[in-house]
């Protein structure tokens, strides 16, 4: 009974001891989401910065939230970050859990403050999620998402996982790749290239039309 007991104790403390690091990537997620698709919805509302705009300022908060996150848990802010970490047994699985699970919830916090701030009106917008202008086929827009994420990914290895290589610009060069693939890929695929910038506002909306794009498709990339 005892033995039960301590095992179970160990267990929990060693699931849950890494709690700043779980809040670090929920805090960093939700800013990262809040704001593009606030912006997303302004510029539906009011014909603001538009795409390009959009792609840019996704880029730099994406490059903030992970320099203030970076030595906390790592700044993944995106499933897709998470599973390519963990795949490659660079941190354990319940703690790739617990991150990808903190980062899904900060996608519905920020969506329901969006329509605390907006009201229910931005439902009519899907709550800021990804908007693509073009019709596209699905099967394509999936591996655009996949191939971009995959390069993500490779920018994130590259500048940030490895301790030794790491360098102090690894944020900015991966928040770059970001942008740009967003420009790239917004009116074809929505350029999403990270599940949680769409899954909120879009669950949260009911719109459930590319929903398989914005996660199929980057979860596909962290494979490669």
């Amino acid at each position: 009974m005892w033995s039960n007991r301590f095992v179970i104790r160990s267990i929990l403390k060693t699931w849950f001891s890494p709690w700043r690091a779980y809040l670090a990537e929920f805090l960093g997620t939700f800013v990262f989401v809040f704001i593009t698709a606030g912006l997303t919805l302004i510029d539906l509302y009011y014909e603001g910065i538009g795409i390009l705009g959009i792609s840019i300022a996704a880029g730099f908060i994406y490059t903030v939230m992970m320099y203030a996150t970076v030595h906390i848990s790592g700044g993944h802010l995106n499933p897709v970050i998470t599973t390519a970490v963990w795949l490659a047994k660079k941190i354990k699985g319940h703690l790739a859990f617990f991150y990808i699970l903190a980062q899904l919830l900060a996608s519905f916090a920020a969506a329901g403050m969006l329509i605390v701030i907006f009201s229910t009106d931005a439902l009519e917008f899907s709550l800021g999620a990804p908007v693509i202008e073009y019709a596209f086929s699905g099967q394509s827009a999936i591996i655009i998402e996949a191939i971009l994420s995959s390069i993500l990914v490779f920018v994130f290895f590259g500048t940030m996982v490895d301790k030794q290589n790491s360098l102090q610009f690894g944020p900015l060069a991966v928040g770059m790749v970001y942008a740009v693939s967003a420009v790239l890929a917004a009116n074809l695929s929505g350029g999403v290239i990270n599940p949680v910038r769409a899954v909120g506002p879009a669950i949260f909306s009911a719109n459930f039309d590319y929903l398989a794009i914005w996660t199929v498709g980057p979860l596909v990339g962290a494979l490669f």
